[in-house]
């Protein structure tokens, strides 16, 4: 018989809570959060500090506008900055390379719906030793005139530790 998996704790708050701008790509969006994010993340990098990300539309207003470019003046010719910025996790791996974030990294697609799900996969990083620290972010990119938003948690070993009765 299996043991069962502790669950953990309900999701607080957030940490940090802040609007993005509206039709923003990816990369400008991150930009505009980095300096929020950075009094949460700066000095907490290296191989103990983990990353998950929720997403609901991460990659698609780069790669809307990168195949509209290309439908326009060729796929030669289409803007190839944006192409990296098309792939989901691209908002991870820029968060991880600026706050050197190398522990385990996560995207999930499916939005507020998994924050849950994200929350319990922290805890069983921080339960397992394989992160010291998990930083959760929950991203929405703005869309179709109107602003998005981003949350972040933190949690530590010391947050994922057994509760006693």
């Amino acid at each position: 018989m299996t043991a069962s998996r502790p669950e953990a704790p309900p999701l607080p708050a957030p940490s940090l809570m802040l609007e993005l701008p509206a039709d923003a790509l990816e990369r400008e969006a991150l930009a505009s959060a980095i300096e929020a994010l950075a009094p949460l993340m700066d000095g907490a990098g290296g191989t103990d500090s983990a990353l998950l990300l929720v997403s609901d539309n991460a990659g698609r207003a780069s790669a809307l506008q990168f195949w509209a470019d290309a439908q326009r003046s060729g796929v030669g010719l289409a803007n190839p900055e944006l192409f990296p910025w098309c792939l989901a996790n691209s908002p991870g791996a820029a968060l991880s390379r600026r706050f050197d974030l190398a522990g385990p990294n996560i995207t999930w697609l499916d939005g507020p719906a998994v924050q849950a799900q994200a929350w319990q996969t922290a805890h069983d990083l921080l339960r397992s030793g394989r992160a010291a620290r998990v930083f959760l972010v929950a991203l929405h990119l703005g869309q179709e005139g109107q602003p998005g938003w981003l949350r972040a948690w933190v949690a530590t070993a010391s947050d994922a530790a057994p509760q006693r009765a």
